[in-house]
């Protein structure tokens, strides 16, 4: 287990004082010989080397046998080594040089424009405009707000002029299809009204009151009750009947490009135009206008709604919800729709517009480089730090792991190394004898 814990430099150590004692070994029993002679030389010369090299290397980190001198000199020069690091890290690394050459190797327009045509960072963005919308407005002040706002609509109203406002009106409604729209929400709204007994009961009760009135004379109430009292009349019956008939209506009202629907709309507009054209409606819208401005309180109005629109928001906040797509999601995906427009008419803008283009490159190469330089005075208090805060053993283990192998070579390479001079010492020496 122990053997298996040893690195190659270590077994090549023992190897060679395995092989140094065999060489003694040899030498002792074979006294004089010129092989055993050269064995034990050379054997000693790698041994030696080994040993060296090994010391070297050791006292590179940490003090061999206790060693006093000259060793730990990594330990006892940190604050050098740190200061060294640090130094080379800010010039060759995050030098102004290095930064500008890297920047020009990058396209940044083509990779900017290519990330932001991604669904998920169209989506991301939108929903982050949002939440910058819903956040903006929990921070504004509602009494600031609604001021403004009611002067806004004040100004706007004053402006406008009644009779081209409704007839604008009516042509976006006519144009769009709303109008047919708005007459289907109406007519659906009034169906359960118009099926109610209460409206069923307010038909009979007004046949009975037309009934009496049409037979004020004697005889003719005498008739009446006695056709009533035959069952040859039938309130209750009549206005079933009507009921139902009120019912059809309202169903045919509402299908879409219906005959009733269309004659009703085109009634509609006919008598609006009419009316539109009557300089008594136009005094009165005027009239209405003008009490509208006066009169209603657009600050109490905007202020209480835009305070319950906080509360909710706040509220939604709080559950990590999103609160205009569960109060409002009509309103909610007509935002984000309105935001995916904008957001794809842009990219067309960027990509189309080569100025725009330009201008947008320039301003990124800037940020970067601005921000790269900034961080070339940030990453030597880091580095720094970083290193100040490491014990010996740590600073050791990290110096050492980054270069572990050529050091096991060096200490392998003194052995091989002396084991070559020694056999060329041993040659030379053994020659020099003969002659």
């Amino acid at each position: 287990m122990i053997w298996q814990n040893w690195n190659q430099a270590d077994k090549t150590l023992l190897l060679a004082l395995a092989v140094f004692l065999l060489a003694l070994c040899v030498h002792l029993q074979y006294p004089g010989r010129v092989v055993g002679e050269g064995f034990l030389f050379c054997a000693e010369a790698a041994l030696v080397g080994g040993i060296a090299d090994w010391f070297a290397v050791t006292a590179l980190f940490r003090k061999p046998l206790g060693f006093p001198y000259h060793t730990a000199i990594l330990p006892r020069r940190r604050d050098s080594f740190i200061r060294a690091s640090e130094q080379m890290i800010k010039q060759e690394f995050f030098s102004r040089r290095k930064i500008f050459h890297h920047l020009e190797k990058l396209h940044l327009m083509p990779m900017l424009l290519g990330w932001l045509q991604q669904p998920e960072t169209e989506a991301q963005v939108t929903r982050r405009l949002q939440h910058y919308a819903r956040d903006l407005i929990l921070r504004q002040d509602s009494l600031k707000q609604a001021a403004f706002l009611a002067q806004q609509v004040r100004q706007t109203l004053t402006q406008v002029q009644p009779v081209a406002f409704l007839a604008a009106l009516g042509r976006w409604l006519h144009e769009s299809g709303r109008d047919k729209e708005l007459l289907a929400y109406s007519t659906q709204y009034l169906r359960p009204l118009a099926a109610s007994e209460e409206v069923h009961q307010g038909i009979q009760q007004m046949l009975e009151d037309y009934g009496r009135e049409q037979t004020q004379g004697g005889w003719a109430q005498f008739f009446a009750g006695l056709a009533e009292a035959a069952g040859a009349i039938d309130y209750e019956e009549a206005a079933t009947l009507m009921q139902r008939q009120l019912l059809s209506l309202l169903d045919e009202l509402g299908d879409e490009d219906s005959e009733q629907q269309r004659e009703l709309l085109d009634l509609f507009y006919e008598k609006a135009g009419v009316l539109a054209a009557e300089p008594e409606f136009r005094q009165l819208l005027r009239e209405l206008k003008d009490s509208l401005l006066a009169d209603v309180p657009f600050e109490q109005v905007i202020g209480e709604t835009l305070t319950r629109v906080r509360q909710h928001f706040a509220a939604d906040q709080a559950r990590a919800v999103d609160p205009v797509a569960e109060h409002l999601p009509q309103l909610h995906s007509r935002l984000q729709k309105l935001l995916e427009q904008e957001y794809e008419r842009t990219l067309t803008l960027v990509q189309t517009d080569e100025r725009l283009r330009r201008m947008l490159e320039h301003f990124l190469y800037d940020v970067i480089a601005r921000s790269a330089l900034h961080a070339q005075s940030l990453i030597g208090p880091i580095v720094e730090h970083v290193l100040g805060r490491l014990t010996d053993e740590q600073l050791n283990h990290l110096v050492y792991d980054k270069v572990e192998p050529d050091l096991l070579w060096i200490r392998m390479n003194g052995s091989i190394v002396g084991a070559l001079i020694g056999l060329l010492l041993f040659m030379v020496l053994h020659f020099a004898q003969l002659y």
